[in-house]
């Protein structure tokens, strides 16, 4: 991998606070006063006419009682559309606080980004950089992103550090992946992720099953913000040894069926049937049947086979947590240092 292909935590931070400057502040509504038009958009008082993104449209459809697709079909004229939202939208109770930001390319230039509870306290990207860049400083020059990921619910931010570690003759860059939602998509959380320079497979491994970082979206005063962050930085490196020696014992580990491993791996991950088959064809046909293969053959997939940034994140930390189930490696030793052991 060439690092001068990568972005700076400067630029990145650049580009969140130039979004987070086209968001408008989100406002409170009473849901009987939403209006749903026949092209498909909302209106809400004192806000612009708001396109709706994927997100905000499955939120939706989840207050009216609806399945997105079949309401917005074409057997259902726009005007139907719009009387039958707005006639259910008048019978829900309370207040709704609207997340939006403006994007020229939408047809009304400002996107509804969500539809939140009012309480609902979402820890922004934008707060989230500022804190590191005034935490750490230049001490984050070190790391350099090879990923930023945005879909209309989460973003997922991947930083490598410059500094090469080996597992055998095995390149890998280690470093930490920040996944967060400003719209009630999911938690924020850091990882500790690893980048396999031979074939850019990304890995999510969580050490001791213990994340470094995981908060749900409630308000956090500014010095706990700071401390959650600094504690899930200085943790780094220990643990970086930790799943390096991880690695090394599962080189060494055998696994007589690699696509009964995979499919265990992955049968509670929600995951297309089609990936995991490329997945076992993958861990087959290249012939390393220990168990960081198959790990391997995971991490190929979720971004050689694979263009959705969330199915990524998944089956990187599916295989982060087969890998991190790997025995230590003094677990057995046949006398020439090399563990030899066989795992189902």
């Amino acid at each position: 991998m060439n690092l001068n292909d990568t972005v700076s935590f400067h630029d990145v931070h650049e580009a969140v606070r130039e979004r987070a400057s086209r968001a408008l502040p989100d406002t409170l509504v009473r849901y009987a006063d939403l209006r749903f038009t026949p092209e498909g958009s909302l209106r809400a008082p004192s806000l612009p006419e708001l396109t709706l993104n994927s997100w905000s449209k499955r939120q939706l459809a989840a207050l009216l009682g609806v399945r997105w697709e079949r309401w917005f079909s074409d057997a259902v004229s726009g005007t139907e559309r719009a009387e039958e939202t707005n006639r259910r939208l008048t019978r829900l109770p309370g207040e709704v606080k609207l997340r939006t930001i403006r994007e020229e390319r939408a047809p009304t230039g400002v996107v509804l980004r969500a539809m939140l509870g009012p309480n609902f306290s979402p820890i922004d990207d934008v707060r989230i950089f500022d804190t590191m860049a005034e935490t750490f400083g230049r001490a984050l020059d070190t790391f350099r992103f090879t990923r930023v990921d945005r879909t209309d619910a989460t973003t997922i931010y991947s930083a490598v550090h410059v500094d090469v570690r080996k597992v055998g003759d095995d390149a890998l860059l280690p470093g930490w992946t920040l996944r967060n939602s400003e719209v009630a998509g999911a938690a924020l959380t850091i990882d500790d992720a690893w980048l396999r320079l031979a074939c850019m497979n990304g890995l999510i491994v969580s050490v001791g099953e213990k994340r470094l970082l995981y908060r749900t979206h409630r308000k956090i005063d500014p010095d706990q913000l700071v401390a959650a962050l600094a504690v899930a930085m200085k943790n780094l490196p220990s643990r970086w040894g930790q799943t390096l020696a991880l690695m090394e014992a599962a080189r060494s580990t055998l696994v007589p069926h690699p696509d009964a491993a995979i499919e265990a791996m992955l049968e509670n991950a929600a995951i297309p049937r089609e990936l995991v088959r490329e997945a076992q064809t993958v861990a087959l046909k290249d012939g390393d049947h220990s168990r960081y293969g198959v790990v391997q053959a995971v991490t190929y997939v979720a971004h050689g086979k694979n263009d959705d940034p969330e199915l990524r994140f998944v089956l990187e930390r599916s295989a982060g947590e087969y890998l991190m189930a790997t025995e230590p490696a003094s677990a057995a030793n046949d006398g020439s240092g090399i563990v030899v052991r066989a795992v189902s």
